[in-house]
């Protein structure tokens, strides 16, 4: 009695197998797009009523802690409160809540980012005033984020292998500047948005009369 070699034949797979793969990523790239284009709900200003600035610079502070900003500079004098700058790594860092979109995570993750923030308040009525603390007058708090970017110098891409990328260094910018330095890139709106806001939020709770 004899064996016979059992033979394999490989279908080829059918198209409707890749569909809800094909489903999947439309929908993330949809998503990308959808949370990419949305619009803050403010413009990133506040009011502040008279008589309400102390407790309006204390609302700043304690906004900026809520989003583990570090204060840098707290001038009520000058009406300017200031951060250091925030690392984040986007999706490798869930804990942080300074992203306001799927694409802000996957760029502060695919980037070495950070934020800085900055605070300003001025008289609503456009007068000039050396120390704000002794105006009584409504004022306007605007909240303005910038996101860094750290760029290496020198650093050349290889466009047909990645690997063999190489850096190439200029001793007279290396003493001038460094090897690495940091480039604003652009603004964080919809940031500037949600801290107006919850500074605005904080403002109200502290002067509702009881």
């Amino acid at each position: 009695m004899g064996f016979t070699n059992p033979v394999f034949r490989c279908r080829r797979p059918d198209a409707r197998s890749f569909a809800p793969l094909r489903a999947f990523c439309a929908s993330v790239v949809s998503l990308f797009v959808l949370c990419g284009c949305a619009q803050p709900k403010s413009d990133g200003t506040f009011s502040v009523p008279t008589g309400a600035y102390p407790a309006a610079i204390d609302a700043t502070r304690d906004a900026l802690r809520d989003y583990r900003f570090d204060l840098d500079r707290v001038d009520a004098a000058a009406g300017v409160v200031t951060t250091a700058g925030k690392w984040s790594s986007g999706l490798a860092t869930p804990w942080d809540a300074e992203q306001s979109s799927i694409a802000q995570e996957w760029d502060d993750a695919m980037n070495r980012q950070q934020r800085r923030v900055r605070v300003t308040f001025a008289p609503a009525e456009g007068t000039s005033e050396d120390d704000l603390r002794s105006l009584d007058a409504p004022l306007v708090g605007r909240v303005e984020v910038t996101v860094y970017r750290l760029h290496r110098q020198g650093w050349r891409l290889e466009s047909e292998s990645v690997g063999r990328s190489r850096r190439a260094f200029d001793p007279e910018l290396g003493r001038s500047q460094g090897s690495r330095y940091f480039v604003p890139i652009t603004r964080d709106e919809r940031l500037e948005a949600r801290i107006a806001e919850a500074v605005a939020r904080r403002i109200a709770g502290s002067t509702t009369p009881e």
